[in-house]
């Protein structure tokens, strides 16, 4: 008897993409998010993976003592959500990043109590299938806090800090071999405080402290290995600025003064012509130091932070006590041009566990999905219902997203699938006779 069963559905499947209207009406302006539903902090790790965005760490300005506890926020949702603690325990002015889906929290303190500081070179791994932290190779470099992180395909990279010196060297971790390797130090000299991101294959560090405050801004070639200084921040000198990307853009705002005094201004750098632009002040009126910043897709996002009193109260050697710290969170849409990203699968319908799902985008010369793949199509074989996104960059570099959200019927298992027609994005699915 066969009681085969073909599940066969075209690609007129839902389609997930973000709303036109933010991305051709509301350029260059904030909106205020859910703020973060935890102790409100500064000197906090933030990073993203695909569409959610994650805050962690970091120290609030009454308690003093470093947090460990670790959120995750949903773009689609504007809902917070806590994870595991961080497995390195509570710190803060410390490194993160991600790669593909996992993020990297490594150096920073672990205590306020100027007499029993303590500086760490420790690497841990989150996992954001499982929630699990894994401890990886330490650091190669000396123990630090305040330095600099951020990722280039798959290799992350940590850079300058302070404590006891001030740091210029530059080191590269590998997700595959777990090994640092050091590459040439940072240009502009040793330095804490300083803002980084990437673009593409290039890194970034620009403005800190080091022998005085810093508006300097370099551009590192990951095939060369080359420092070149580009066109300075255009805001003047700062340290403790919040920075991220957006396609070919870069943005830097925020930080504090030679005074101690705070600025809210906000600051974009065109990776083509070399040069900046100032946008719309970041929209909380108060100027924020030590404040988190990242993207996902064609958005920015920064929160928490802590405002300033005027310089002689010091509660950290060389940091003005903040008036309060910060649990805002806020949106930032740049101006420019927008992808549409649309995605669509086969099976369009509820699938079995196990089943294979072929997914695929369009709109784009280039796909990034929070899976961590790369290509236009990937095939996935969910347990659970899950949510899949990419982010899709077209040849003008304007960047979308796109999300598809497959759900699974967790009384039904697949366990026979004809070969793939690639053609026609077809599988056909069966009770095994064995």
């Amino acid at each position: 008897m066969n009681n085969k069963s073909t599940l066969v559905q075209l690609l007129t499947a839902t389609l997930f993409s973000l709303p036109l209207f933010e991305a051709f009406s509301q350029t260059n302006t904030w909106t205020p998010k859910a703020n973060l539903p935890a102790l409100s902090r500064m000197y906090a790790v933030g990073f993203s993976i695909g569409n959610k965005g994650y805050i962690g760490a970091g120290i609030e300005s009454f308690n003093l003592f470093p947090s460990k506890d670790f959120w995750e926020w949903d773009q689609a949702s504007d809902v917070w959500t806590q994870k595991a603690n961080f497995g390195g325990g509570g710190r803060y002015g410390a490194v993160g990043f991600s790669i593909g889906t996992k993020g990297y929290i490594g150096t920073g303190c672990n205590d306020i109590t100027i007499s029993a500081l303590s500086y760490e070179k420790d690497f841990w791994e989150w996992d954001q299938t499982t929630n699990i932290w894994v401890q990886k190779a330490d650091f190669a470099g000396t123990s630090r806090y305040f330095a600099v992180g951020f990722s280039i395909g798959a290799k992350g990279y940590i850079g300058t800090g302070i404590i006891p010196n001030l740091y210029s060297d530059f080191w590269e971790w590998d997700q595959a071999s777990d090994v640092w390797t050091q590459k040439a130090s940072f240009g502009g000299g040793g330095r804490y405080g300083s803002v980084g991101f990437s673009i593409g294959s290039k890194g970034y560090i620009g403005t800190g402290l080091g022998f005085g405050h810093k508006q300097d801004f370099w551009e590192w070639d990951q095939t060369t290995d080359v420092w070149t200084q580009k066109a300075d921040f255009g805001g003047g000198l700062r340290v403790d600025a919040v920075g991220f990307s957006i396609g070919a853009k870069g943005y830097i705002g925020g930080g504090r003064d030679v005074n101690s005094a705070c600025f809210n201004d906000f600051w974009e750098w065109d990776q083509g012509t070399n040069t900046w632009l100032q946008k719309t002040n970041i929209g909380s009126a108060i100027g924020r130091y030590g404040t988190v910043g990242f993207s996902i897709g064609n958005k920015g996002y920064i929160g928490s932070g802590a405002d300033c009193v005027p310089t002689g109260t010091i509660i950290i050697t060389g940091h003005p006590k903040p008036l309060f710290s910060l649990g805002d969170f806020w949106e930032y849409a740049p101006d420019g041009c927008t992808a549409t990203a649309v995605i669509s699968s086969d099976p369009s319908s509820t699938v079995c566990v196990g089943q294979n799902v072929f997914i695929s985008a369009s709109g784009g010369t280039t796909y990034s999905w929070n899976t961590g793949a790369t290509g236009a199509n990937i095939v996935a074989a969910p347990s659970v219902t899950t949510t899949y996104s990419v982010t899709v960059t077209d040849a003008a570099g304007c960047t979308g997203i796109g999300t598809l959200t497959v759900p699974v019927d967790p009384g039904c298992t697949a366990t026979g699938m004809a070969q793939l027609n690639a053609e026609a994005l077809r599988a056909e699915v069966w009770p095994s006779p064995s």
